[in-house]
């Protein structure tokens, strides 16, 4: 608060010379002061003529409560603030003041004054006085070039239509000491401009009031056609990979015949055709009717041992299984190995389904984009299949061979060995020592049902007959998400908790600086710096939190599963297991018969079956 006095002939003269003389001063904004005027004396001219007033002036920039004080001052010291700058076009010059940040903030950088400059076409730059003002940030007007009122410029809009006339954008470049436009005055620039239909109205009310240059604002949408049906392929075979077993005559499921295998006769049609639909038309900006392209037509795949019955009909030739390679269909008989896997027959690699009828030999790699099934063991070897793996007796790993299929495993025991399966694992006699990741469930439960030693992580649900053993063997399972997962998601939430604690502060203090200018008028000017530098950081923290957020949502989805999450005990469960259930831990340490573990409340439950 500063105080002036004037002599004038009356209050409105006073107030006059009192603006003239204040705006002279580069540190007052006239619009962001209140004035008050009150008459502290008088003169009298020769003889009683031309009698004067002498009038104190008081130049008031505003006041907060001091509770209101105290909360912007934590705001600005506890939160970080980004530097900020103004520029403001006097009839005395182009002047420029600098605030610098509150750590950990980010300083104002030179590209944004001279960006800002550019875009006032300032000219005449005295640019080591903006470095400076750059570098020492002291919250002060620098006068940085003069002031050449023969460039002033009125307001202007560029418009352009989209190529598919859909929507309209326009570049708003705003008056430099010329006139405005308004919003009548925009809209017949759009009109002049042909762009008719689906106007912004609410855009362009904000337009009129924006003192900085806008590019590429979309001002007007129009409504596009609705798409044309293209032609569909449909296939007429079974998609029979969820399945888990086939149904005995008794009633009983058998495990290892997973019924998978596509079989089709000659003549049998595999793929067939339904015609294209035509779209509805939609309208441009500019009024005119939009017409949706022509629908797309398919052809028929080709493949291996199939042919055209007719333009809409595919049919196998020979008899076989269906295996879908990419876009092309084909009919392959299997690929079968009458005995073992050795060298006579060395690694496989087939398109299709893979028959061995005795065993593979130790060091050997099998690949197929079908099922694997082996009648016989696998001796630390190597299988990679696209569909189920069925292995009729064991795997023995040595803890350096794996199998991983798309589909389920069926294997007979598993020893020292590493499996990944994207379906479900059923396992007859026994897991030991060996490292097991299904996405959806394990079974341990024919014969012995063992299940001891190693890591075991499953999406759904592991059940087994025994696990553990009386030597309190380490054992660890695991039914849910990724332990590494759940710690990115606990450093996610507390990141977010900050963030968003950050804004609230933020909000607090704009809402009072908000109230401040709603009661003065306007702000004094280290107050409306302070509103600018506010809402620029708190924009930027929503951003974050925004964008943290949807991280944290794409994590949680994977916890979908967790829901049905539960540990099967049919027989006995003994110490050293460990026992991870979505978030929640449980150490077994005394052992307990027909038992099931479920999460609840964010604890494991232990219910006797």
């Amino acid at each position: 608060m500063k105080e002036i006095q004037i002599t004038a002939a009356n209050q409105e003269k006073a107030l006059r010379l009192a603006q003239e003389q204040l705006a002279a001063d580069a540190e007052v904004d006239l619009d962001s002061i209140q004035l008050e005027i009150k008459q502290v004396g008088k003169k009298s001219g020769f003889l009683g003529i031309g009698r004067k007033f002498i009038y104190q002036i008081i130049v008031k920039d505003g006041l907060l409560s001091k509770r209101e004080e105290g909360i912007l001052d934590i705001v600005t010291t506890e939160l970080g603030i980004d530097g900020t700058f103004r520029i403001k076009i006097t009839a005395q010059g182009i002047f420029l003041w600098v605030t610098p940040p509150e750590e950990p903030g980010k300083p104002v950088s030179y590209e944004r004054i001279k960006q800002a400059l550019e875009e006032k076409e300032i000219i005449e730059i005295d640019w080591p006085t903006v470095q400076e003002a750059i570098h020492e940030g002291n919250n002060q007007w620098e006068k940085i070039a003069p002031r050449l009122p023969e460039r002033d410029r009125d307001a202007e809009v560029a418009v352009k239509i989209s190529q598919d006339q859909l929507s309209a954008h326009l570049n708003y470049y705003p008056a430099l000491g010329g006139k405005k436009l308004t919003a009548a005055e925009i809209i017949k620039i759009l009109n002049e401009n042909r762009v008719v239909f689906g106007v912004n109205q609410d855009k362009i009310n904000e337009l009129v009031n924006k003192d900085l240059k806008l590019e590429s604002v979309l001002i007007a949408k129009g409504k596009p056609p609705e798409q044309a049906k293209d032609a569909e392929l449909v296939y007429h075979f079974d998609d029979k990979k969820k399945s888990i077993g086939t149904k005995r005559e008794d009633g009983s499921i058998d495990y290892y015949d997973l019924g998978l295998i596509n079989n089709v006769q000659p003549g049998d049609i595999l793929v067939s055709k339904q015609p294209p639909e035509p779209g509805i038309p939609g309208k441009a900006v500019t009024g005119e009717e939009i017409s949706p392209p022509p629908p797309k037509d398919k052809e028929l795949p080709g493949g291996k041992n199939v042919e055209r019955r007719d333009d809409e009909t595919l049919v196998a030739k020979i008899l076989g299984q269906v295996v879908v390679d990419g876009n092309r269909i084909n009919v392959l008989p299997n690929y079968e190995v009458n005995g073992d896997v050795d060298l006579s027959t060395g690694n496989i690699d087939f398109v299709g389904n893979v028959l061995i009828k005795g065993n593979i030999l130790e060091g050997f790699i099998i690949k197929a984009s079908g099922n694997v099934e082996v009648r016989g063991h696998v001796f630390t070897s190597d299988i990679d299949a696209g569909g189920d793996v069925i292995i009729q007796k064991g795997f023995v790993g040595k803890n350096k061979c794996h199998i991983k299929a798309k589909g389920n495993v069926n294997v007979k025991f598993v020893e020292n060995g590493t499996i990944e399966s994207e379906k479900s694992i059923l396992v007859s006699d026994a897991i030991m020592h060996s490292h097991i990741t299904v996405a959806e469930k394990l079974e341990v439960t024919k014969n012995k049902g063992l299940l001891v030693g190693g890591v075991i992580r499953a999406g759904n649900s592991i059940e087994a007959n025994i696990i553990g053993s009386h030597l309190a063997t380490a054992t660890i399972l695991e039914v849910g998400i990724d332990p590494q997962l759940k710690n990115k998601m606990g450093e996610l939430e507390e990141v977010i908790k900050k963030d968003r604690s950050s804004l609230n502060k933020s909000l607090k203090a704009i809402e009072i600086l908000i109230k401040l200018r709603g009661e003065i008028g306007t702000l004094p000017e280290d107050k409306n710096l302070m509103l600018i530098r506010l809402q620029s950081t708190a924009n930027r923290l929503q951003e974050d939190i925004d964008r943290k957020k949807l991280e944290l949502e794409n994590f949680e989805k994977k916890y979908d599963k967790i829901d049905a999450g539960r540990i099967v005990v049919n027989k006995k469960i003994y110490p050293g297991v460990k026992i991870s259930i979505g978030k929640s831990h449980y150490n077994v340490y005394n052992a307990l018969n027909r038992t099931c573990f479920i999460e609840e409340e964010g604890d494991i439950r232990q219910k006797t079956i």
